[in-house]
């Protein structure tokens, strides 16, 4: 099963403007860590892991949170996306396209699991907002 296909859209929009704005934020504002953008491809990485990857996995998290019934898939779903972020980001640091400057593992671990709320909570409300309107079957 998975989310309908108005409902996955609404929810990509929501999480690519939070993911936006984290990095703009914590990066740019606060400056708790560097984007290497000396390097092309450093950079691209870094466009293509928030853009695409990061994206893509709260998506499939979302999608397998929200239907299914089953305690334990929701539970594997969970920490197979906070890991697989844990992992990626800890990627791009070993691969120096992040440099850390004041950011940490609690905070970043702090931010997924946010990032992972905000993402079950929208598409809760976007779920519910289809079946009202009457767009699931």
């Amino acid at each position: 099963d998975k989310l309908p296909l108005f409902v996955n859209f609404l929810l990509f929009m929501a999480i690519e403007t939070i993911l936006t704005n984290k990095l703009t934020i914590i990066g740019f504002n606060l400056k708790l860590f560097q984007i290497n953008t000396k390097s092309i491809p450093h950079f691209l990485a870094m466009i293509l892991h928030n853009d695409f990857t990061v994206t893509f996995v709260l998506l499939t998290f979302a999608n397998v949170f929200l239907t299914t019934s089953k305690a334990g898939i929701r539970w594997g779903i969970s920490v197979y996306t906070f890991l697989f972020q844990m992992f990626i980001g800890s990627m791009l640091r070993w691969n120096h396209v992040l440099t850390d400057s004041g950011w940490n593992f609690k905070r970043e671990s702090i931010m997924i699991i946010v990032v992972m709320m905000y993402t079950l909570l929208l598409g809760r409300l976007f779920q519910r907002m289809a079946s009202k309107e009457g767009w699931i079957r």
